[in-house]
C-alpha cells in the first residue's frame, strides 16, 4: 500500500491537469474497519522534501501554519532516477514532553484539488 517516488512521478504525469505550480499538501485520513475513509483535519502545505539514502525515503515535510510550500515542480526536481525506488512519507515534527520527535507516515494515496491548484499527498491520521 505504500507508495514510491516513481508512483509520485507517474501520478504527476498521468494527470493532465496537475500543472508544475500545484503546491504539494498532505492529508491525513481514518481509514475504519470497513475501509470507509475520512478526512482528518485540514490538508498540510509540505515545506521541503528531504531524501534519507540510508533508510531509502523520499520524506516530505509538513506544517500547520506556513509561508513556505513545495510545488510539484520542485518534486520534480528532486525525485531523479536516484531515489525512483525509495518509498515517500509524511514527515510531521511534534513536541512532546519537551522534545521534538518525527513521526513519518507511508504515503496511501494522491489527489489533487484544480480550484486551489493543489496536489494531495495522502497518509493515514
Amino acid at each position: 500500500m505504500s507508495k514510491y517516488a516513481r508512483d509520485l512521478l507517474q501520478e504527476f504525469e498521468s494527470q493532465n491537469d496537475i500543472e508544475d505550480d500545484f503546491q504539494l499538501h498532505v492529508l491525513k485520513v481514518n481509514i475504519d474497519e470497513s475501509g470507509d475513509v475520512e478526512q482528518s483535519g485540514n490538508a498540510q502545505p509540505v515545506t521541503k522534501i528531504e531524501i534519507d539514502l540510508e533508510g531509502k525515503e523520499c520524506l516530505l515535510h509538513f506544517a500547520e501554519s506556513t509561508s513556505e510550500y513545495v510545488t510539484v515542480s520542485d518534486a520534480k526536481s528532486v525525485f531523479v532516477n536516484a531515489v525512483l525506488d525509495f518509498e515517500v512519507c509524511a514527515a510531521q515534527e511534534k513536541e512532546m514532553d519537551e522534545a521534538f520527535i518525527r513521526l513519518d507516515t507511508p504515503l496511501i494515496g494522491f489527489g489533487e484539488n484544480i480550484e486551489l491548484k493543489a496536489f494531495f499527498a495522502v497518509c493515514q491520521a
